[in-house]
């Protein structure tokens, strides 16, 4: 799906799509209600967004993935597989690809033992199985209320273009942002200085351990030379805004659906690209990135081509986190 660009805006169409958000909203918390519960041995921490794509949850994710390591925990991970071809439970291994399993998944195995499934409690429940883990890392579950031991941890980034705050299909908004901050054991603030001024207030009305951190961005081999970005993700003008911002100069923009995977002649035509303007013309996300593979671009003919940005957070008090983390796992 392509973000459509009315959802920048509030707008006769907007208005007359707010009432099916509503309902929409209604019916998704009810679902979640009448699901048979599973308590997981494992503490879930499952990481959350107000809105559908582009909300930073994937960084974070693995940011808690990374400070859970350092402190020793024996930890794994669980993911819905979108877009991915895999319906079963399956544990990720170096053979699968985008294709298979999605590209979220791919980038959280990147750290440790990741399990996918198309039903949410059943790659939980293969990962609980599995092996004895102090906690599982999940990029999705934070709004179903049917999975028991978790910790939500709200993600809200500000670096976020502007947006008209409506819900799903009035706008990117996954349900209401109240009902999100109403839900949230822990928040964590990207870029606070950055944040809408209106989410700002929202949050002050609720108690939640909050947490700062900053966005880092490196990217891999030249950030001199200028370059063609593409990408397919949730917020493309996200990724674009954030180049402008690196003073990377941009000549061309080419934008794909969100989670796009891309095929052997999309490959071709952007192995032609990065042949005529050079070797590290073209710059990409790192979920672009790891959609690449051997079927689509044989040899690695243009991944040694492409550039990639990637995006880091850098959590302000990490130890923080960590206490919240282990005092809600403990409730």
């Amino acid at each position: 799906m392509r973000r459509p660009r009315f959802w920048n805006d509030t707008s006769f169409l907007t208005n007359l799509l707010t009432p099916i958000g509503l309902i929409h909203h209604f019916i998704s918390k009810q679902s979640y209600k009448l699901q048979k519960p599973y308590h997981s041995k494992a503490p879930v921490i499952c990481i959350g967004s107000p809105i559908i794509g582009g909300g930073g949850k994937t960084p974070v994710a693995i940011a808690i993935q990374e400070l859970l390591l350092k402190k020793n925990k024996k930890i794994s991970a669980t993911s819905k597989c979108y877009k991915g071809k895999i319906k079963r439970p399956t544990l990720i291994n170096e053979k699968h690809t985008s294709l298979d399993v999605g590209d979220e998944p791919i980038l959280l195995s990147h750290y440790c033992e990741t399990f996918v499934s198309k039903n949410r409690k059943s790659a939980l429940k293969m990962a609980n199985n599995h092996n004895k883990y102090d906690y599982i890392v999940s990029d999705d579950g934070y709004r179903d209320v049917s999975i028991k031991n978790k910790v939500n941890v709200l993600v809200i980034d500000g670096n976020m273009p502007r947006i008209n705050l409506k819900q799903f299909p009035a706008g990117d908004l996954h349900g209401s942002i109240d009902y999100a901050l109403g839900i949230a054991d822990i928040l964590i603030l990207i870029d606070e200085e950055k944040t809408d001024k209106k989410i700002i207030e929202k949050i002050k009305n609720y108690k939640i351990q909050n947490v700062s951190a900053k966005s880092e961005y490196r990217i891999r081999n030249d950030d001199k030379s200028e370059k063609i970005a593409f990408t397919g993700i949730g917020m493309p003008k996200k990724f674009y805004n954030t180049l402008r911002k690196l003073k990377i100069k941009t000549t061309q923009n080419l934008t794909y659906p969100n989670h796009f995977q891309y095929s052997r002649n999309d490959v071709k035509q952007l192995l032609e690209i990065a042949t005529a303007h050079g070797k590290y013309s073209l710059l990409t996300t790192s979920k672009d990135y790891v959609r690449f593979n051997d079927e689509n671009d044989p040899n690695k003919q243009l991944r040694d081509l492409v550039d990639v940005l990637d995006i880091t957070i850098k959590i302000d008090h990490p130890d923080d986190l960590m206490k919240y983390i282990t005092q809600k796992s403990m409730n």
